[in-house]
Parts: C-alpha cells; sequence; structure tokens
C-alpha cells in the first residue's frame, strides 16, 4: 500500500476522532497497525481513544509504545500524564508532566495539568505557585486564570477566586468554563447579579448538568417564581440523569411541598427498574428525607429488579434498623458477607440497637482499625465506651478542654448581624440531610457572602477558636481530636439556623469538621429547671434505642458560644414556643 493511502488511513482515523466516533476511529488505526504501521502518531492517538472508550489498559500500553518511539516528545509525556491522573495514580502522573515541561518549559497544557493534580492531591500552594507561572508566562491564556480561579474557590478564598475567573473573562468573554467557575463563586457569595451569571453560563454551555442543578439551586435561594422550570425539562428529556432526578426531588421537597416530589424518579424507575444508579441516589435521598421506611422498601425494590445485590441488602439494613424494624435489620445482617466493606460499623449500631453493647463496641473498634481518623466511627464508639464504662471514654471525651463556652457582651455588631440573618432566613427551608426538624438552615457558608455585617461576627469568631487550641489538653497523636492541636486551623463550613416553637435539632456528628460549634444570637424565654432549648453534647440519637445522659449540656444565651470535638454526638431539647436564632460552623486543618 501507498504512503499516501496509509496517510488517508489515518486521516480518516482524526477526523473520526474529531466528530467523536471512537469506535471508528479505532477500527482506523487497527488496521494501519495491521499493516506493519508501528507510528509514534498512531500508538499516541490510539492510546488517546482507548481511555475514551474506557481501556486504561490498553491506552496504556500504547503510551508505552509511542514513547519508545519518540522518547522527547512533550505532547506526548503530558497526554501520558493525563491518562494517569485519570487512572488516580497521581504522583506518576506528576512525572510525566515533569517530564513533559523539561523537555518544553513554557508548554501551558503540561503546566496546567500539573497544577490541577497537584490541587487534586491537596497541595495548593505548589498547586498555586504552578497556575501563577502560567497566568505570568502567558496571562492571555484563559486556562490559567481558570485554574487560579478554581484553586482559591477550593481553598475558600472566594474573592481571590472572583478576580481569577474576571481574569480569564477579560482575556475570553466567552469562556465556558470561566463563566461557569464565576457563576458558582457568586452564588455561593450570595452576589445580586448570580442568576444572570448562570444565565450567561449556560447560554455557553446549554448541556451542562452541573451549570443547570446550580442555577435551580440559586433561583431557589433568590425566591425567583418558576425556579425549576430548567432543571425539570432537563431531567423530563433524560430520565436517568441521576444527579438531576436526585436534585429535582431534593429541592421539590425542600421548596415545594412533598406531596409528589419523587414523581419524576418513580416515573423512570417503571420505565427502567434495572437503573442501578438512579435506585442508589432515590434510597439515600429517601433516608435524608427521614423515611427511612421508604428508603428500606426502595432498597428491598431495588432488590427485587437488579438481583440480591450485597449494596442494597445492606442499605435496606441500614433504614429498617432506623425506622425501627429490627428483626427485619437482623435477617439481612445476617445474609451479607462478613468481610463485606462498610458493614461493621452499621452492624455496631445495629447490636447496639438489640441492647448488645459489647459486640457493639468489639465491632465499632474493629471499623476504627480499618478507618482510624473515620470521625462517625469515633462518635459512635465514644457512646459505647462511656455506656460500658470503658476508663478509655474520659481520655476520649472527658478531658478538660474538649467542651468550652465563651460569651461576647451584646453589642451593635451582634445587633446588625442577627437582624440581617433575620432577613436571610425569610428565603430558606428545612434542608435535605441536615439535623434541623421546625427551622429553616441558611446554604454554602454564611461567612462567604458579601454583606458586611458578617465580616465583623466571623473575625470575632475566629479569636474565640484561637482561645479554645490554645486552652486543649497537650497533643496526643493517638486522639482524633489532640493530634491537630499545634496545627494551623480555619472556620470552614458555616451556617445559620432560625428554630421556632417545637423546633430541634435531633442528636448528629459533623463528619468533616474536627471542632464544631453553636453560637446563640436570639433564644427562646425558657425556665432554665426545664433546660428546654439546651444544647446537650454525647446524647445519641432516638433511632439508636438507647438511654445515656449527655456528658455536657449549654445553656443557650445570646452572645454565648459553644465549642466541643466534631466526634461528639449532641442535639437540642425542644422548647415550646419563641424563635431560636444561631450561627454554628466547623473547624478543621487549614490547607494554604
Amino acid at each position: 500500500m501507498s504512503t499516501l493511502s496509509l496517510s488517508a488511513i489515518f486521516d480518516a482515523a482524526e477526523k473520526a476522532f474529531v466528530a467523536g466516533r471512537l469506535e471508528e476511529a479505532r477500527s482506523h488505526l487497527l488496521r494501519l497497525e495491521q499493516l506493519g504501521q508501528r507510528h509514534v502518531a498512531v500508538h499516541h492517538l490510539r492510546g488517546i481513544v482507548e481511555y475514551r472508550l474506557g481501556n486504561p489498559q490498553e491506552a496504556a500500553s500504547q503510551y508505552e509504545q509511542a514513547m519508545r518511539l519518540a522518547p522527547n516528545d512533550p505532547q506526548l509525556w503530558n497526554n501520558h500524564g493525563n491518562l494517569l491522573r485519570g487512572l488516580g495514580r497521581m504522583e506518576e502522573a506528576l512525572q510525566s508532566y515533569d517530564r513533559a515541561l523539561a523537555l518544553s518549559p513554557l508548554m501551558a497544557h503540561a503546566t496546567l495539568n500539573r497544577a490541577l493534580t497537584l490541587a487534586d492531591l491537596g497541595r495548593l500552594s505548589e498547586a498555586r505557585a504552578g497556575f501563577e507561572a502560567m497566568v505570568e508566562s502567558n496571562p492571555l491564556d484563559p486556562r490559567g486564570w481558570s485554574g487560579l480561579g478554581a484553586l482559591e474557590k477550593t481553598a475558600g478564598n472566594l474573592a481571590a477566586a472572583a478576580a481569577a475567573y474576571e481574569r480569564a473573562l477579560a482575556v475570553r468573554p466567552d469562556d465556558p468554563v470561566a463563566a461557569n467557575g464565576r457563576a458558582r463563586v457568586a452564588m455561593e457569595r450570595a452576589e445580586p447579579e448570580m442568576i444572570a451569571r448562570y444565565e450567561r453560563a449556560i447560554s455557553l454551555s446549554p448541556n451542562d448538568g452541573a451549570l443547570i442543578l446550580d442555577e435551580a439551586e440559586a433561583r431557589c435561594g433568590a425566591g425567583q417564581p418558576e425556579p425549576l422550570r430548567r432543571l425539570t425539562l432537563a431531567v423530563r428529556a433524560n430520565p436517568h440523569w441521576v444527579e438531576g432526578q436526585i436534585a429535582l426531588a431534593r429541592l421539590l421537597w425542600e421548596w415545594r411541598g412533598r406531596d409528589g416530589f419523587d414523581h419524576e424518579i418513580e416515573a423512570a424507575l417503571a420505565a427502567n427498574p434495572g437503573d442501578r444508579q438512579l435506585w442508589g441516589g432515590y434510597v439515600g435521598l429517601l433516608g435524608d428525607c427521614h423515611l427511612d421506611a421508604a428508603a428500606a422498601d426502595a432498597a428491598a425494590r431495588a432488590r427485587a429488579a437488579l438481583g440480591d445485590e450485597v449494596e442494597f441488602t445492606l442499605a435496606e439494613a441500614i433504614h429498617a434498623g432506623r425506622a425501627g424494624e429490627l428483626d427485619r435489620a437482623e435477617a439481612l445482617f445476617a445474609a451479607l458477607p462478613e468481610a463485606m466493606p462498610g458493614r461493621t460499623i452499621h452492624d455496631s449500631v445495629h447490636s447496639l440497637r438489640r441492647g448488645d453493647f459489647d459486640r457493639a463496641r468489639m465491632l465499632a473498634e474493629r471499623a476504627l482499625e480499618e478507618e482510624r481518623w473515620n470521625v462517625p466511627y469515633w462518635g459512635i464508639v465514644e457512646l459505647l465506651w462511656r455506656k460500658l464504662d470503658d476508663p478509655r471514654a474520659g481520655w476520649l471525651s472527658g478531658q478538660p478542654g474538649l467542651v468550652e463556652s465563651f460569651d461576647m457582651a451584646w453589642d451593635e455588631e451582634l445587633a446588625a448581624a442577627d437582624t440581617l440573618l433575620e432577613q436571610i432566613h425569610r428565603e430558606n427551608v428545612q434542608c435535605v440531610g441536615q439535623s434541623v426538624r421546625d427551622g429553616s438552615q441558611t446554604r454554602w457558608n454564611l461567612f462567604d457572602r458579601l454583606e458586611p455585617e458578617l465580616a465583623p461576627l466571623r473575625a470575632r469568631l475566629e479569636e474565640l477558636v484561637r482561645r479554645y487550641m490554645a486552652g486543649l489538653p497537650p497533643r496526643d497523636d493517638t486522639h482524633p481530636l489532640l493530634r491537630h492541636r499545634d496545627a494551623p486551623m480555619r472556620i470552614t463550613a458555616n451556617w445559620s439556623v432560625r428554630l421556632t416553637g417545637g423546633g430541634r435539632h435531633v442528636s448528629h456528628f459533623h463528619h468533616k469538621g474536627l471542632v464544631s460549634s453553636a453560637f446563640y444570637l436570639r433564644v427562646p424565654d425558657t425556665d432554665p429547671q426545664t433546660r428546654e432549648g439546651w444544647l446537650d453534647l454525647g446524647t445519641p440519637p432516638d433511632d439508636f434505642l438507647m438511654t445515656l445522659e449527655p456528658i455536657a449540656s449549654v445553656q443557650p444565651q445570646p452572645g454565648r458560644l459553644a465549642l466541643f470535638p466534631s466526634y461528639l454526638m449532641h442535639g437540642t431539647r425542644p422548647f415550646p414556643a419563641g424563635e431560636r436564632m444561631t450561627v454554628a460552623f466547623d473547624v478543621a486543618r487549614a490547607e494554604v
């Protein structure tokens, strides 16, 4: 066959690849290999095609053959890094990007990809340096600015993120990545123009599901009419879009009322009962909506549709137990493989509900051996150690300084924050998956908002966190909190809750924090003798069917801040009338 004919076959492969016809592209490339064409370009393109077709091992083989033929091709090394990154082999990916940059120091793709990989690894300072080098060497490339914006958003620096995305849009106003990122920052900061930014971003990426989800959240948060119209149309056009289905049902539950909130999901599953992912999302949603009996039944329906998959057997057991159907849960746990990942801690809770506390402790400690720093596991162990008078309970939760309260004098700054929060709560609801009952909770991070009343409050709370950390017992590398005793810390997730008469928090823990909190702005007028509305620390959830006195109770007072380890179960007692308004936050290690 002539060289011209071989070139035509490769051109056909490239055209098919660009058009997204991956199987056709692979067919052309296989023909070239059968004809003895072992050219670097053939192996390189085949590696990309195989990866996108979901064949990572073959993709890696093709890259290796290409690199043997062209060991000094920087683009090849960059794409090899992308393959490794996609496979989760981050450190190896960095090595490939470093090789590409050694061969071509100004290569923008490799600089960008290396910085993105460092960000994925949590090495934010190194990633920031990479993005800054990219924008310095090529300030007219919007990718560097957008990458920097994404990094600053991850680091919680939303003002810096907004500025970086604005630079990207100044370079290329129709850049979809920058428009998307800037819209998300606008929503999280509650900027007045957030809806307009989402409309612009969606005009550039009309089929981007994440944008459609965010726009629905933003419209709901802004109290706009028909906030779910676009999301509803997208779900109906693609009923097996799992994220869209779950988000639509959740928002209907929160904003529109609970009758028929899951209609679209039920219709999709009736049409295709074999949709495993949608079943999984549906079971989780029902649990988040506190409908555990319905969640258990949905898991049973999934098992009937899909076969006895252990994932749904475990889910049915978990939710049956939460709903109080202990015999049903018992039979389901007995049917599960003993060594099934994720089973141990749930079996521990089941034993706890049955009153077999020794077995529950044994299982919970085994779960901790598997995941030593899992916050929920420590919360369950804490309850069991105290229930069984295990001396380790004093070490875990009884040391002086682990639970502390601080009082601020009421002044104009606190009054201004209180007035602002009253206004904000008018557009908020009881959120799915949270501990609030009969109240509302703000969305996104409260302190990311632009209202000036919030900055002084944050600064005062941060100072009290520093005092709390300084007053903790000495560092202890075996303790889930004290091992971080001397680390730099910062406020991470933060929100406000408004409860009205009868409202409360059910007992729960904060799995993403190290230290958690409650700061009181408004409190109901109650009798201190009854402790109505008080915060109880170390109380089991109602569904644990376990009696245990709290290790501490905090009386709400305006200006009072309670701080405690995030693994401590905590909830509030209901109060008969009045209103309670709080700000709450988690504290975690600071990433720079």
